[in-house]
């Protein structure tokens, strides 16, 4: 072992230095280049510099991309690189001073992370991204202060350029601080590895190519109305589906984008008037830009962790049932819907290929003696819905009997019905012993849970609060138990204690609110918020009611809390409906219009989306101007679409789902699939609209194309197979005008033998290069099939007489006698040909059938040749193999 560690750690020395290298070049040539694009396209003509520093973003990223051992040739190269770019513009102080700054920026964020940051980066710390912008901004600061250093000593405006130092440095921060989100959960290697994700990556050039239409609509003409906010639209999208490093790249696209435009005069913020103005109004309009997409990512970064998390817990509970050698399985009354976990399947000693769930499936693992009382247990809980516990055998395909048990619990609909039971069940073989423990284990549970109820009910002595009466709905809601709760607490501590301290700022009694709606109105309703045990707060209604006693006054206060967390939820995602129906409409994948449903003009597109842009090849001006029917191929369409349109304006149908040919700008057909919906309003003015939704069926299309060739063609050779074969046959002698018909059957002498010595493979290539000599052998017009295994047939039509059968016959004879190369070895084949003409029968069946007969009797002849058919031959089995 110590001499393969030795062997390990001596060759790559040559490449370290060579890595070394490498990146004190490519940092030098990078620094070089955002050194001259800061100067030539991110800098205003009045000379106050860079809008934005790329290089102080891009230098942080490199730093966490990186191994540690290059951070000091990085920092080399970046000063080589701006001392190069200097001498290339000229040696001014500003650019003197900005690459000293910017080197310290670099070097000093390198020493600060080497300092803090853990060698190894542990997955899902939000606070590494944040220790990393901490270094990065501590060494944006200090080179500030280099820079105003050195601005000083040769006599510069300190304050002026300092500031405007620190403003760019920290803003091309920013662009790139996305990109440092990467490093919370993966090792820099594997960023790479992820960029050669094809199916991403297209997605990627998608949102790339929609970012630069949306950012150059907004930057690079002269309107003014379309503010910046919009170009937020396809950076959040790549933040939620592309990851943090792509979206870094979209994001200083966008930056590059905003300020060449405004630079060379175009977009709203080129029209302030002064320059000043034009510097800090686009300076703020990419930091807006760049803190909605940082916070989206981060979101995006804990929801793919909380993905994560469920993946791993599934992961983990498969391993926990094979562990526990536990199954689980669940369906609906009647045996409708079985699932099986992958430890049932393990558990009954097969796999998903070799048994398909279900109950008779079940059941058929079930030694005899216990199916029956099994069985009956199934019925009796999908009526019942009680919880059950039973024992029984289970017989392995190996013969293996083992003892299991099994836990099933129904679950009920709103109806009171049972809809789904759900069972657990369990290999006690070995552990039998135990089952007893188990099997109490069991009932606890179930009577806990037979007692759960929606709502807590809590009762309280009126004149001190002390909790009497603490129900299981009030256990599972506040997380208490009754022997914590009873005697222990007051009603009033299970409130929130924040909004407790709240009333009393503000002088109100939550004992007097409750004794003042008991005085009036007999009892108190209201909504409060309470805290679990756990320590989370949930919203809640109270309902109180005085429980009296003998003398009349109340012996008890009865609080009845209902969790409002779904109530309100609902609220909330009904309030805000509208405009979740704007942000899906708008951002669907798939196509989706708007169409006027007016008398006067029905069918007018009012509204549509990218993605109905997209598909139709058009803009959306252009779209506006049109009628639905004018997107459709051919007058025959476009009146069938105005039918329609005119059956749901009069209310005669509500949806309808068609599918349409539509006719792009470039003369392209594209298949969609037309689903339309009615929307009549009621009292809000609104006249009624139809929504569009439109699918590409195109690839659909293609692929059915595709799957008919392949359900008429062998896969092996590539020939028409015999359901093809008698399509073709039916078709030919339905149309005898061309001649006659002649159809050759033919089976390959010495086949069975090639395939059992040289394998199969063997004799597939063998069947495949048949194919080719018999196709080679035939005329141009005749159609070669294969029937499957070493059968073959040819439909010969347009023939004169029988003897150009024969002929065909004969010389496919001579080709398939020639020797065979199948790489391995050379091999040699014979075949037996029977000939029958379109007189020897009356259908394509008939006919085939009698070329069979002809070929048998070609065999009982000696093999090798070809036979003509005659009606006192022999009769054929339906199915014949070679002999």
């Amino acid at each position: 072992m110590v001499e393969q560690v030795g062997e390990v750690r001596g060759p790559p020395l040559p490449s370290r230095r060579t890595g070394t290298a490498l990146a004190v070049l490519v940092a030098a040539v990078v620094a070089v280049l955002l050194r001259l694009a800061g100067v030539e396209f991110l800098s205003h003509s009045t000379g106050e510099g860079p809008i934005w520093w790329p290089l102080a973003g891009v230098g942080a990223v490199a730093l966490l991309l990186c191994r540690r051992r290059l951070w000091g040739p990085i920092v080399a190269g970046l000063g080589i690189g701006l001392t190069v770019a200097a001498a290339l513009t000229g040696f001014s102080l500003n650019a003197v001073a900005c690459a000293v700054g910017s080197v310290c920026e670099t070097g000093l964020t390198a020493l600060l992370l080497r300092r803090f940051l853990p060698e190894r980066l542990t997955a899902g710390l939000r606070g590494q991204m944040m220790l990393v912008l901490l270094c990065a901004l501590a060494g944006t600061a200090v080179a500030s202060v280099v820079f105003a250093g050195v601005i000083g000593l040769g006599g510069g405006e300190v304050d002026r350029l300092w500031w405007q130092f620190a403003r760019s440095h920290l803003l091309g921060l920013c662009v790139m601080a996305s990109a440092l989100l990467a490093q919370q959960i993966r090792h820099p290697a594997q960023i790479l590895t992820g960029l050669r994700d094809h199916r991403v990556n297209l997605e990627w050039a998608l949102q790339l190519l929609v970012l630069g239409a949306v950012c150059g609509a907004v930057f690079l003409t002269h309107q003014r109305v379309i503010t910046s906010s919009i170009i937020a639209l396809p950076l959040i999208w790549s933040c939620l589906r592309l990851g943090p490093f792509r979206t870094a790249v979209g994001q200083a696209l966008t930056a590059v984008i905003m300020t060449v435009g405004t630079l060379h005069g175009f977009g709203r913020v080129a029209a302030l008037d002064r320059s000043g103005q034009i510097v800090i109004a686009l300076q703020d309009a990419v930091l807006n830009l760049t803190l909605i997409t940082l916070v989206v990512a981060v979101v995006a970064q804990a929801r793919d962790r909380a993905f994560a998390v469920i993946h791993d817990r599934t992961r983990d509970l498969n391993s926990a049932e094979r562990m526990a050698r536990l199954g689980s399985t669940r369906w609906s009354p009647g045996g409708r819907d079985v699932v099986w976990s992958d430890g049932m399947f393990a558990l009954f000693g097969t796999s998903r290929a070799d048994i398909t769930p279900g109950l008779p499936a079940m059941l058929a693992t079930v030694h005899p003696h216990d199916r029956g009382r099994l069985q009956q247990e199934m019925v009796t809980i999908s009526q019942d819905g009680q919880l059950r516990t039973t024992e029984y055998r289970i017989v392995r395909p190996d013969g293996d009997v083992r003892d299991v048990l099994s836990y099933a619990a129904a679950e009920r609909g709103t109806d009171g019905k049972v809809r789904q039971v759900f069972a657990t069940v369990q290999d006690v073989t070995e552990a039998k012993a135990a089952a007893a423990a188990v099997a109490r284990a069991h009932d606890e549970l179930a009577a806990v849970l037979d007692a759960v109820t929606g709502a807590a009910i809590i009762g309280a002595d009126p004149a001190t609060g002390v909790i009497q009466f603490f129900n299981r709905g009030a256990e599972n809601l506040f997380g208490y138990g009754a022997d914590e709760a009873v005697g222990r607490f007051r009603a009033v501590d299970l409130h929130d204690p924040d909004e407790l301290a709240d009333l009393v700022r503000s002088g109100i009694s939550l004992d007097r609110e409750i004794s003042r709606s008991l005085a009036s109105r007999g009892q108190h309703g209201q909504q409060w918020s309470y805290r679990r045990k756990n320590g989370t707060n949930f919203p809640g209604l109270l309902t109180i009611s005085a429980q009296p006693g003998p003398d009349g006054q109340p012996s008890s206060l009865i609080r009845v809390v209902t969790d409002l967390s779904t109530v309100l939820q609902v609220q909330e995602q009904l309030n805000e409906s509208q405009d979740r129906f704007r942000l899906a409409f708008d951002g669907a994948p798939v196509g989706m219009a708007m169409v006027a449903l007016d008398r006067d003009d029905p069918g007018a597109i009012f509204h549509v989306n990218a993605a109905f842009c997209e598909l139709t090849g058009r803009t959306e001006d252009e779209l506006l101007a049109l009628r639905i029917d004018a997107l459709l191929v051919d007058d025959g369409e476009a009146e069938a679409s105005r039918r329609n349109v005119a059956e749901l304006l009069t209310g005669d149908i509500d949806t309808i789902t068609t599918e349409r040919r539509i006719v792009r700008p470039d003369g392209q057909e594209q298949w969609g699939r037309v689903s339309t919906s009615a929307v009549r309003p009621h009292g809000d003015g609104r006249g009624p609209y139809l929504i569009c939704l439109v699918e590409d069926t195109t690839a659909r299309k293609e692929l059915t194309e595709r799957l008919h060739h392949d359900a008429t063609h062998d896969p092996l050779t590539g020939l028409p197979n015999r359901l093809h074969l008698n399509r073709q046959l039916e078709q030919t002698l339905a149309d005898r005008r061309k001649g006659a018909i002649a159809v050759l059957y033919l089976d390959l002498d010495g086949f069975k033998a090639v395939n059992d010595t040289q394998g199969h493979g063997a004799g597939d290539d063998l069947l495949i290069q048949v194919a080719d000599r018999i196709a080679a052998s035939v005329r141009s017009t005749d159609v070669v099939a294969r029937l499957g295994g070493d059968e073959f047939a040819v439909v010969c039509p347009g023939l004169g007489d029988e003897e150009i059968a024969l002929q065909i016959g004969h010389a496919i004879l001579a080709e398939l006698m020639r020797e065979f190369d199948l790489g391995s070895c050379t091999v040699r084949v014979g075949a037996s040909i029977g000939v029958a003409m379109e007189g020897d029968g009356d259908t394509g069946p008939a006919l085939l059938h009698a070329a069979d007969v002809a070929m048998y009797e070609a065999k009982r002849e000696g093999k090798g040749r070809v036979r003509r058919y005659t009606p006192d031959a022999g009769h054929a089995p339906s199915s014949a193999g070679t002999p």
